[in-house]
């Protein structure tokens, strides 16, 4: 930082030498003085919201869901997109979605993409497109739970984890 600022003082001190001009009592002098812009983009900041929670709730063995999930796009400029999902063990093991089985099981099915087992779920742009400044992109998704899964209230069965990136 020090370099910088040294080169700085450095430079204006030339442009001020430079400007420096005689003026007669009858002329005057004009100069012309740049206007230097520096702009460093480093990073875009994501600003997005995410649903809390994605609810899964069983009634009597009939599996319910929200409808309500979204991904909302904060941002005033930048458009975003999903760009990888995972879910992983919680308090149930994450299993295959289409050929479901096990014990004590969850599985996902999220705007299309099913869990396979624990760990990284193949997703397309289709199923996650990209979401503009200022609008969402609704979550539908649907849950296969095991029948042994026994009378509880809040349990963290798996965890979703979504990368959202800059487009």
């Amino acid at each position: 930082m020090k370099k910088r600022t040294i080169r700085a003082l450095l430079i204006s001190l030339v442009l001020l030498f430079s400007l420096a001009g005689t003026a007669s009592a009858a002329g005057s002098t004009t100069a012309t003085v740049p206007v230097t812009l520096t702009v460093s983009n480093e990073y875009r900041a994501v600003n997005v919201t995410v649903p809390a929670s994605l609810p899964v709730r069983v009634v009597n063995g009939a599996v319910a869901v929200a409808d309500s999930a979204r991904i909302t796009n904060n941002s005033r400029t930048g458009s975003v997109r999903v760009t990888g999902l995972s879910v992983t063990d919680g308090a149930y093991r994450v299993g295959n979605y289409d050929s479901f089985t096990g014990s004590k099981t969850i599985a996902l099915k999220i705007n299309g993409c099913t869990t396979k087992g624990s760990g990284r779920v193949d997703i397309n742009s289709t199923a996650f497109p990209v979401i503009e400044p200022q609008k969402n992109m609704p979550l539908k998704y649907h849950a296969k739970v095991s029948g042994d899964a026994p009378n509880t209230d809040g349990v963290d069965a798996a965890n979703v984890v979504f990368t959202i990136s800059i487009v």
